[in-house]
């Protein structure tokens, strides 16, 4: 059993905990990082090994170790989640995601006053939890500027300081200068997705990535290998947190690793928590004692290592005292459309795979909601039929046209004609939170440590979100349609489970009663507790959190060293 000191231990050394890392050791804290998984090295993603990483999806947790459960209900029983959509080595997610790097729009910060300012309090459901985010854009824009140059983010400015600008997202938020490098080279999908979309009056642009488009800070530009998401970069261009961060926190002299270590508790009195104890990779039980606690770990082990580390004082879990802690929980819901085409090649295989070029007329409250029957929207992107698989085979995920069976001598005839010929068009559609959507403890299931594994209560198919997804899933299949593509047809749709980009569960506000965090992280409850990532979000807006998790991490770090360690207390 060890026992070590530090000024932070840092629970999750991925998108967030990396940046909390390298900024806290800069200032001169003695930091350690807690990672359950692996460091690895970009020479280690050589060779692009599909069966690998898309296959047996080794940078995510594994399922069988480590489960999470689901039910849509509480009146129906948990089963497992299949897939796990989030990373489980240094660096997390930022190594194997497909960078997609989106700043928030103004009213993603404010949907409720919003909703409320332009169609009335009527418009928001009855039953949703929905509240402003107790910080703005204006707020977070100059830490949105930090980690895109931090990072290295390839784009192009739709909004410079209010001017907009064509050929970038022009309903994007102010920024005060332009990416830091340009968009990454658009792809045969991509003009074909611009073409239609110009029919239907949309403004298309290039995506903004955390992959350099050129030479960046002693890193290559992509290569365009088409292998990004489930795959870490074999040469370093993405801009994951392992190779941006990590050397950083590393070249302080401040930070120390442990890898393999699996965090069970946080260890607290009565007003204070004073550090943590974590399961090494021999098994052994260790603690750290620290002044300051910081997790940011995915949003199940946050709402996880709270609820599991009770205390007389907080018997529904640490920081709990509001019974907040799990609810809220969001995801990104259903809102996919396949495309083949018989006059043209697409070749989805190739470039960066998920969401290659977008719109954003119908995302957030860019459009006209009156009279629809539900609040925000979705952004449209084009991508391959299956965006995680790589230069693969045509995806199994996509069922069939009808008229086309799914086995046989057509299903081989359809896939041989359409091997170079499809793409997929993704509405990312946002869901608002609800109460009863919400993380707890599976009482019959456990893993790998013996600990009860998250599970998951949520069902999207709510009468808003309904509405939602059958308004923009219409207007995808006009916008498949516009591109010229020779059948047009939708997903399956699920059974209600939750989609990608989870979020919530230890949601910041300004109301310690409905909340669990400040805008800082900081718990209400003990002051020297912050908690960080997609967990903190009120609400999750059709964009992908990576960029908007990176850049608290920035605001979050800038007020534990210049304000937090100079006079410990409440950051409000």
């Amino acid at each position: 059993m060890a026992n070590e000191k530090a000024d932070v231990v840092i629970v999750g050394v991925g998108a967030v905990g990396a940046i909390m890392a390298a900024e806290l050791g800069k200032a001169g804290m003695r930091v350690i990082g807690l990672e359950r998984g692996p460091r690895h090295q970009t020479a280690d993603f050589a060779g692009q090994d599909e069966l690998r990483y898309f296959q047996r999806q080794d940078l995510r947790p594994n399922v069988k170790k480590t489960p999470i459960t689901w039910r849509p209900n509480t009146r129906t029983r948990s089963s497992p989640v299949r897939v796990q959509n989030y990373g489980v080595q240094v660096g997390g997610g930022t190594v194997h995601y497909g960078a997609v790097s989106w700043r928030f729009h103004e009213d993603d910060f404010r949907v409720r006053s919003q909703t409320i300012e332009r169609y009335g309090v009527r418009a928001i459901p009855e039953d949703s939890s929905v509240i402003d985010w107790p910080l703005g854009y204006a707020d977070l824009e100059p830490y949105y500027d930090r980690a895109e140059y931090e990072l290295g983010v390839s784009g192009k400015a739709g909004n410079l300081q209010g001017r907009k600008i064509e050929g970038g997202n022009i309903f994007e938020a102010p920024r005060q200068r332009e990416f830091p490098l340009p968009a990454l080279v658009v792809d045969r999908s991509a003009q074909i997705f611009e073409e239609g979309a110009f029919t239907l009056g949309y403004h298309p642009f290039p995506t903004p990535r955390a992959i350099i488009s050129q030479p960046y800070k002693g890193r290559p530009g992509c290569s365009y290998c088409g292998f990004c998401s489930t795959h870490g970069c074999h040469i370093g261009a993405k801009s994951s947190t392992l190779v941006t961060m990590i050397p950083q926190a590393d070249a302080t002299g401040n930070f120390k690793l442990i890898t393999g270590a699996m965090c069970h508790r946080v260890n607290s009195d009565d007003s204070r928590v004073r550090g943590v104890s974590y399961y090494g990779p021999d098994g052994s039980d260790n603690t750290i004692e620290a002044e300051l606690v910081i997790l940011s770990t995915y949003i199940y082990d946050n709402v996880r290592l709270l609820l599991l580390s009770k205390t007389a004082k907080f018997p529904a879990g640490l920081a709990n005292s509001s019974g907040q802690v799990g609810r809220h929980f969001m995801s990104h819901i259903g809102g996919r459309i396949f495309t083949v085409f018989d006059d043209r090649y697409v070749n989805m295989f190739m470039g960066p795979t998920a969401q290659k070029h977008t719109i954003d007329d119908l995302n957030a409250d860019n459009f006209d909601h009156s009279g629809l029957g539900f609040i925000r929207g979705a952004q449209i992107s084009v991508q391959g039929a299956n965006f995680d698989a790589g230069p693969i085979a045509v995806s199994t995920t996509m069922n069939t046209p009808t008229g086309v069976p799914s086995w046989g001598a057509p299903y081989r005839d359809f896939l041989a004609r359409y091997f170079a010929r499809n793409a997929a068009l993704n509405a990312q559609t946002e869901n608002l939170p609800y109460p009863d959507q919400m993380i707890d403890l599976d009482p019959d299931v456990r893993d790998q440590w013996g600990l009860p594994v998250p599970r998951i209560t949520y069902d999207w198919r709510r009468p808003n979100e309904r509405a939602r997804v059958e308004y923009v899933l219409s207007k995808t299949e006009e916008l498949g349609r516009a591109m010229g593509a020779s059948k047009v047809w939708r997903a399956n749709e699920g059974p209600g489970t939750p989609g990608g980009h989870q979020q919530g569960g230890t949601r910041m506000g300004s109301d310690p009663k409905s909340s669990v965090v400040n805008c800082y992280g900081q718990s209400w409850d003990v002051q020297n507790l912050f908690i960080l990532g997609g967990s903190t979000h009120p609400t999750i807006g059709g964009f992908n959190p990576t960029l908007t998790m990176e850049a608290l991490a920035f605001w979050s770090a800038n007020a534990i060293v210049n304000r937090y360690r100079k006079s410990p207390g409440p950051l409000i």
